[in-house]
């Protein structure tokens, strides 16, 4: 038989939920309204025949999107998708026999990417109250340790790591000589970011992405941010016009637009989150305090499993948790139509 990677080989991917296009979509962390008509005009008049014709051109993007975060176009490269960005960062930097740690539960690519880089996973787990105490991560960083992983805010927690246990974390990952990959995927949400340590830590990926409060999954736009040296990396791995002109597009209509996109959006996500914590409240069920666009929520009466398939049967999807986060209704936090559509449905189903 012809060769295969045995590494590759002995995994086994399946594919993710389809068919979800006529739901009230709450399980996958999307903006179920996506884009405002007005920024989704702007970025659609760009799209001719003659723009699709042409390989895509990053650079004046990329200029732009650096320059909004305060950096140069050095310090940032496209991915298409920040779960790419990901293993384009654990493919160029993990090195094989080392340690890939991860606080649990996580985003799920971490491990999958380390397992094929040949690197080791090791999970720290969060409290029994899912509180998580930094100086367990930061015990366990070692000469093995090859990679640490932040996502802050967490997913799917939601918890959000403050200033002095980031940096804590990467002066003793750069003690053992090695990177802190800085998660930021849900940001916006948070309002804090890691850009500041780039100008002091040599040893800090950060990782964004266009697909959350920026509400354009389907386009699949990611970022890889650091300094100048660790992107060039990541650029000498990456093969060339992985990021299509569609999603360019519409990647520069929101910079040039994004002061007035970002409030739209804020607005309608903390309308949400506000009305949907004030139900849940008044309902008297126990969730935990998320500083992301989701929510993990404890049914009362029913199991998780039961609530998420009759919640579908009403035309709503949520996501019910497993392994580490398993018996919560991980809820995506958007609109204030959308969390009282959800909250009616819960409370009818869950008595």
């Amino acid at each position: 038989m012809h060769y295969v990677n045995p590494v590759i080989k002995d995994f086994l991917r399946t594919n993710q939920p389809e068919d979800r296009g006529s739901y009230i979509r709450l399980d996958q962390n999307e903006n179920p309204d996506g884009l405002p008509k007005w920024l989704f005009k702007k970025a659609m008049k760009k799209i001719t025949p003659q723009y699709l014709s042409l390989y895509p051109e990053e650079i004046r993007f990329t200029t732009k999107y650096a320059k909004l975060l305060g950096l140069e176009y050095e310090n940032v490269t496209l991915t298409d998708g920040s779960v790419v960005a990901m293993g384009y960062v654990i493919k160029v930097f993990g090195e094989p026999g080392k340690t890939l740690l991860c606080v649990t539960p996580t985003f799920g690519m971490y491990k999958v990417y380390a397992d094929m880089s040949q690197m080791n996973t090791e999970m720290i787990h969060y409290e029994p109250d899912y509180t998580f105490d930094i100086n367990k991560l930061i015990e366990r960083i070692d000469s093995n340790t090859g990679i640490v992983s932040l996502v802050n805010p967490s997913m799917p927690i939601g918890n959000a790591y403050n200033d002095d246990e980031i940096v804590r974390v990467v002066e003793k990952a750069k003690s053992v000589n090695a990177l802190v990959i800085i998660d930021e995927a849900y940001h916006y949400f948070y309002d804090k970011h890691s850009l500041e340590l780039l100008k002091k830590y040599d040893n800090i990926v950060i990782l964004r992405t266009f697909s959350k409060m920026l509400s354009m999954p389907g386009l699949r736009m990611g970022l890889v941010i650091s300094t100048k040296e660790n992107v060039q990396y990541v650029k000498n791995y990456k093969p060339h016009y992985t990021v299509n002109n569609v999603a360019l597009a519409f990647g520069e209509t929101i910079v040039d637009n994004f002061d007035k996109l970002i409030t739209e959006l804020k607005a309608k996500f903390n309308g949400g989150k506000e009305y949907l914590l004030k139900a849940l409240d008044e309902a008297k069920y126990s969730y935990i305090p998320t500083q992301g666009c989701f929510i993990c929520i404890t049914p009362k009466h029913k199991t998780a499993e039961e609530i998420t398939e009759e919640l579908k049967a009403k035309n709503i999807l949520i996501f019910c948790g497993k392994g580490d986060s398993a018996g919560f209704l991980r809820v995506t936090i958007w609109d204030k139509k959308y969390m009282k559509i959800f909250m009616d449905a819960l409370l009818e189903i869950d008595k």
